[in-house]
């Protein structure tokens, strides 16, 4: 059995001391009370026995939650592994504040010998640690509790033996098979009084053990990925990779035979210090996530739910890991060019760094917070300059092309007669062609069909014939000699429309604005679509000269005034719906 105090305090047998002129060097329950406020939350103080049971190289890790009443507080958890246990003769001093086997080493995830200690202490007064080591039949035990230590009942960490695991927790010590671990370390931290539900305005506990969740899945990610096992809560976790090049095995299931992996932009190595190099990458998601603008990372191609892959989450944000754990995750100011632009939802960028450039991140004892110091800054800035904007422009391009064959595959005309069809619930009925006899009402669709080349086509044929029975308008593109920009068939209140594409208002004004838009401007320079434009308002005024010229052709130009108010009246509404589309 070993025997430590809590912390080592001056020698009282100083003789040239007074009573007066010496004092503890910490005054030991008051300061582990203020150590409680450390900055470990849930997310950061779970990480601390998880990277020691990497550390112990276990393979398989179990977190389980004690509840409060009504499920209004959680009041134990508890960390077990199948890893290679404790010495015996450093189990006491594993709790005390300051000690660590790799205390200043920058190989492993930790290295300031306080992150269980002050990690367990953020959310409760008591850590427990039980523990065995491979082929030793006996299980041996350490606690720390601030309670007593307040009532000095506890003056120092000892290691005992004890006769089995704790009976609420000897589950969590056996393997998949049922059997007992022949070693591993079982962690509790008690007496919480740090996690209840939050009130009407604070975080649920749902909502906790949910980016709990979310964290272990993306900070261990790379260790998930080579076969670690990690349970909460007897759910196994998998794996999330912001940059999409990782497995994930639910991702898979969903989508067996998609190619689910992220697309890498740009990947270098970018030497930093003796020797030392951080590795950045940049990669945007599956085009399947991504698929059309407006979807926020929330919808898939099909329009399934992916808010579990977090996508919409990620606007702007850079993972930083160091020696394969993620530490930060979060957007970093003054790092992405022209600050962080909505579509960065889609790009993951990750940077990786050996913990020998940790003062290059500034990485603190929590393990939480990696920010890259201004010389480093700058640099990173500079190199995620070109795959950033190459990514963004990558997507955007991945827009207009879907957005182009979308258009294509619907209606030319649906978005306008759609607008007008909704203005149409709420306007005046249209009065002409009702007194069109059902032989000329046949002949008039015939000649539509024809017009369509769909006449022969029974099935489309009949679904030309449904839209002209619903909507109020159908428009249709037609080319012939004349004058006339378009012809209108009247029949029993609704309008067939047909465009005269030979009319150079058609042809040179309005299927060229056409193209443009259902091209996405691809390979149109700005100085030739700046002079489409001009000539689009100059072919509109010369639009309303040629009406006010028709109207002056007639002798009584007054029984058109009805006219030009209808078109104006109808004009507004529509646009104020397309309006309401945008």
């Amino acid at each position: 059995m070993s025997v430590n105090p809590t912390f080592q305090s001056p020698d009282d047998g100083d003789p040239q001391a007074s009573p007066t002129s010496q004092a503890a060097i910490i005054q030991i329950d008051t300061a582990l009370e203020s150590m409680r406020d450390s900055g470990f939350d849930l997310t950061a103080a779970a990480g601390e026995p998880i990277d020691n049971s990497i550390e112990a190289g276990a393979t398989h890790i179990k977190i389980a939650t004690t509840f409060g009443p009504q499920k209004r507080s959680i009041e134990e958890i508890a960390f077990a592994d199948n890893g290679r246990g404790i010495k015996t003769e450093i189990l006491a001093l594993a709790l005390s504040m300051g000690f660590s086997t790799r205390y200043g080493q920058r190989g492993s995830l930790g290295r300031f010998g306080v992150g269980l200690k002050l990690a367990g202490l953020s959310l409760g007064r008591r850590i427990d640690v039980y523990t065995k080591l491979p082929g030793d039949d006996v299980i041996r035990h350490a606690y720390l509790d601030l309670q007593e230590i307040s009532k000095k009942q506890q003056t120092h960490i000892q290691a005992r033996e004890v006769p089995a695991w704790p009976a609420a927790y000897e589950h969590l010590m056996r393997n998949q098979d049922g059997t007992p671990v022949d070693s591993g370390t079982l962690v509790i931290y008690g007496r919480i009084d740090k996690l209840d539900g939050g009130g009407p305005y604070g975080t649920s506990l749902d909502e906790k053990l949910a980016d709990l969740r979310n964290f272990i899945a993306r900070a261990y990610r790379k260790f998930l990925d080579q076969g670690v096992i990690i349970q909460l809560n007897d759910t196994k976790i998998t794996l999330f990779d912001p940059l999409f090049l990782l497995d994930n095995p639910r991702i898979l299931k969903r989508y067996p035979k998609e190619d689910m992996h992220g697309t890498v932009i740009d990947a270098d190595d970018i030497p930093i210090a003796d020797g030392h190099s951080i590795h950045v990458t940049v990669t945007i998601v599956p085009a399947i996530f991504r698929w059309r603008s407006g979807e926020g990372g929330l919808r898939d191609r099909d329009g399934r739910d992916i808010r579990e892959f977090q996508i919409a989450d990620g606007v702007g944000k850079i993972s930083m890991v160091r020696n394969g754990r993620e530490i930060n995750y979060d957007i970093v100011p003054k790092l992405l060019p022209a600050g962080v632009d909505k579509v960065d939802r889609y790009i993951g960028i990750e940077v990786t760094f050996p913990a020998e450039l940790d003062s290059f991140f500034q990485v603190r004892n929590v393990k939480r917070g990696a920010v890259p110091v201004d010389k480093l800054r700058s640099e990173l800035r500079q190199w995620l300059d070109r795959p950033v904007r190459s990514a963004r422009r990558a997507i955007r391009s991945h827009w207009g092309e879907i957005e182009t064959q979308e258009r294509a595959a619907a209606q030319a005309h649906a978005e306008a007669t759609a607008a007008a069809a909704r203005a149409e619930k709420t306007a005046p009925m249209g009065q002409a062609g009702k007194d069109l006899t059902d032989q000329e009402s046949e002949e008039i669709l015939q000649e539509l069909l024809e017009d369509l080349g769909v006449a022969d086509d029974q099935e489309k044929a009949e679904e030309v014939r449904e839209q002209v029975k619903q909507n109020p308008f159908t428009l249709v593109d037609g080319a012939w000699r004349g004058k006339e920009m378009f012809e209108i068939d009247h029949l029993n209140g609704k309008a067939i429309i047909h465009l005269n594409h030979r009319h150079p208002f058609i042809r040179d004004i309005y299927d060229r604005l056409k193209a443009v838009a259902d091209d996405g401007a691809n390979g149109v320079e700005p100085e030739e679509l700046l002079a489409l434009i001009r000539k689009t308002q100059t072919a509109l005024d010369t639009l309303f000269l040629a009406y006010a010229k028709a109207e002056n052709m007639h002798p009584k130009p007054s029984q058109f005034d009805d006219l030009r108010s209808y078109w104006g009246q109808f004009t507004q509404s529509y646009l104020q719906e397309l309006r309401n589309e945008e």
